[in-house]
């Protein structure tokens, strides 16, 4: 053990180079400044399953995650459609649910 804590001492801790800028990141502040200005807010978006295989509803959920983090961008997902900018259906809509979604 002593060995290996020697063996560290004299490397010392190596550490990576800070990454370049990446210009996805400058389109996401992009992104992020213009739906601030436009709205005031972030956008809310209400999701509607029209009848879909529930693969959409699995990449709504997705994008949730800290990898695509899209409330860092200032876009939600609402349950409530008082409060949402925009609708968002997913899979084919039967003439049934075409009623309800038209009001």
């Amino acid at each position: 053990m002593w060995k290996t804590l020697r063996q560290i001492h004299r490397a010392g801790v190596p550490t990576e180079p800070p990454p370049s800028t990446d210009d996805a990141l400058r389109v996401a502040e992009t992104l992020q400044a213009r739906i601030l200005d436009v709205l005031g807010r972030a956008l809310c978006i209400r999701a509607v399953d029209g009848g879909s295989c529930n693969g959409c509803e699995l990449e709504m959920h997705a994008l949730g995650n800290p990898f695509y983090n899209l409330e860092g961008l200032a876009i939600r997902f609402l349950a409530s459609p008082r409060h949402a900018d925009m609708l968002l259906v997913t899979g084919p809509v039967p003439k049934n649910m075409e009623v309800a979604l038209r009001r």
